[in-house]
């Protein structure tokens, strides 16, 4: 459902049908974007579970899919991948995409399932080697539940790529420039309607739930550990190609991680 301005933030999960063309110019095709896409990638790359399929290929399914340029790398990379979304123009984008790569995606080894995330019902329970979850938490109107929704979806022994709005890095951006006030209110969540997620998470509460979820961590990746405190006449005066160089390097810093705008954990569910 859209976000009602007659609510509190975080009364509903969002629905990001009334921003597709946003999404698609001013987050997915900036730098910041690249960035993200980027780093997040390579980290997924090298934490990719073992597929249990005799072809060797994983089952995927990627939840909040927005473009879904991660589904579909892992699509053309021969992998199973059912794409969900609350959004339906996000996932005819997805279509559209997937359709205009018939040499390198397989049509029929991809699937939409359109709809909350708690709509996946039990024929969907352990089905899955890997589940994409990439900033969707923040946007639910209860995050716990929605991270104990996803979790039941993995087979044991199959891994959640999660990456989360970071609430520390906002503080911390917010006290750099001054923003003292804002930086010290209790609620850094956004308003109905807005771009800014309802709820920011530390990584201490998300790691919590995890452990709850009997969820190992395998892996932290910050996401844009640099890149989102340049002042903006150094950030455009950046090379792309050595922006992505200089984040990929500094984004699994045992430091400098915490301070990404966006976190990226690998977990695995346990398999006893």
């Amino acid at each position: 459902m859209k976000g009602d301005p007659g609510k509190p933030a975080g009364d509903e999960d969002r629905n990001f049908d009334d921003a597709v063309e946003h999404f698609e110019r001013n987050i997915y095709g900036s730098a910041k974007g690249a960035v993200r896409l980027a780093v997040m990638q390579d980290h997924l790359q090298q934490h990719l579970p073992q597929a249990q399929s005799p072809d060797g290929r994983l089952q995927v399914l990627d939840i909040g899919c927005g473009l879904g340029q991660f589904g579909l790398e892992l699509a053309r990379q021969g992998h199973r991948v059912c794409f969900n979304d609350l959004s339906e123009r996000m996932l005819e984008r997805v279509r559209e995409h997937a359709a205009a790569e018939p040499e390198h995606i397989d049509a029929q080894a991809i699937d939409f399932l359109p709809g909350p995330l708690q709509s996946l019902g039990e024929e969907h329970r352990g089905q899955y080697d890997l589940v994409l979850f990439h900033a969707v938490l923040e946007w639910l109107a209860d995050p716990q539940q929605g991270l104990r929704a996803v979790t039941r979806l993995l087979r044991p022994g199959g891994r959640l790529s999660l990456s989360f709005y970071n609430r520390d890095a906002l503080v911390f951006r917010n006290l750099i420039r001054g923003n003292w006030r804002q930086a010290e209110r209790k609620d850094q969540g956004g308003r109905p309607g807005g771009l800014t997620p309802y709820h920011p998470l530390t990584l201490e509460q998300v790691e919590t739930w995890l452990r709850q979820q009997e969820l190992e961590t395998l892996s932290l990746a910050g996401i844009r550990v640099i890149l989102d405190y340049l002042p903006p006449e150094v950030r455009q005066s950046r090379d792309l190609e050595e922006t992505i160089r200089i984040e990929k390097k500094f984004s699994r810093h045992p430091l400098y991680a915490r301070l990404g705008r966006y976190l990226h954990l690998v977990a695995e569910r346990k398999s006893y």
